[in-house]
């Protein structure tokens, strides 16, 4: 009996703590579930008009609107469409810091603009669904900008753009794993372990790599011309298709020297996208200087 009492006292304190540590995060780091996108133009979207709170790389807060996406609210046929992976979807700061935002407060009421900035999207991710992003809307948006963060192109992974074999993000959005996600305690948890934090308490002494780009397959120091030549290609063709203007730009990742000055990588392959965005008349914006 006493035994009993021990487990329930026990049981108890947990749903306690769980409970107080769950009202905690949810002014800490509160995400809520992402859902499969039955649209086709991303791996997923966010729980429609779902609060968000994220103040693990800066302090902001917000909303999803009701397709999923962060905007204020959604535009039926918009001027411009900006695509990427986190760092476009901008959960990390204010709405109007983010660059939808602050491209919006540039161009005022000239032209609509409507962020579909996922995490996880990177750059091939982007261009396999950029046909469905632009299909979506009655009339195909003026201008598409797309971010691009990995320079590196292979030719296996542009292949797997055009036969839409990028690695896909599942939802899951059913099931215990979708109702222990609703609990904020333990979706931070999850993100925690998921980043790292058992390998801090249980290292396995080996040299891991982990490569930052979802769905990219580990690649050499060579460049592949012809993957270049292919996407920009492929780039061009949605162009004259959808009669739309696409821009590129580079978010270089940037290594601080021990003399306090900034390093910037990829310099071949920043070459090679600026060669091929100038052959295919793809305007590509180098983002290195401004950064």
């Amino acid at each position: 009996m006493k035994v009993v009492k021990g487990l329930v006292k026990t049981f108890c304190a947990g749903v306690v703590a769980v409970a107080i540590l769950s009202v905690i995060m949810c002014f800490y780091s509160l995400t809520p579930v992402h859902h499969e996108n039955h649209n086709g133009n991303t791996d997923y979207t966010w729980t429609p008009n779902s609060i968000w709170v994220n103040c693990t790389e800066g302090i902001s807060w917000g909303r999803f609107d009701s397709d999923g996406y962060n905007n204020p609210r959604v535009i039926t046929n918009p001027d411009i469409i900006i695509l990427g992976s986190s760092h476009m979807e901008a959960s990390n700061v204010f709405f109007k810091d983010s660059v939808c935002g602050q491209l919006r407060e540039m161009l005022k009421d000239q032209y609509s603009v409507y962020n579909l900035g996922i995490s996880g999207h990177n750059f091939y991710k982007v261009s396999q669904y950029l046909p469905a992003n632009l299909g979506r809307y009655d009339v195909p948006p003026k201008v598409v900008i797309i971010e691009a963060e990995s320079l590196k192109l292979s030719e296996d992974n542009v292949e797997k753009v055009f036969n839409h074999e990028v690695e896909h993000t599942p939802s899951h959005d059913t099931g215990l794993i979708a109702i222990m996600q609703r609990v904020p305690f333990f979706r931070c948890l999850y993100r925690q372990v998921d980043g790292g934090l058992l390998k801090i308490f249980m290292p396995s002494g080996k040299n891991e790599s982990k490569n930052d780009d979802e769905g990219i397959s580990s690649q050499d120091d060579s460049i592949d011309e012809v993957a270049y030549d292919q996407l920009f290609k492929y780039f061009a063709k949605i162009e004259s298709e959808y009669r739309t203007q696409i821009i590129i730009f580079n978010h270089p990742s940037g290594t601080i020297n021990e003399d306090g000055s900034i390093a910037f990588c990829d310099d071949d392959a920043l070459t090679l996208l600026g060669k091929y965005a100038k052959k295919y008349d793809i305007d590509f914006i180098d983002m290195t200087a401004a950064f």
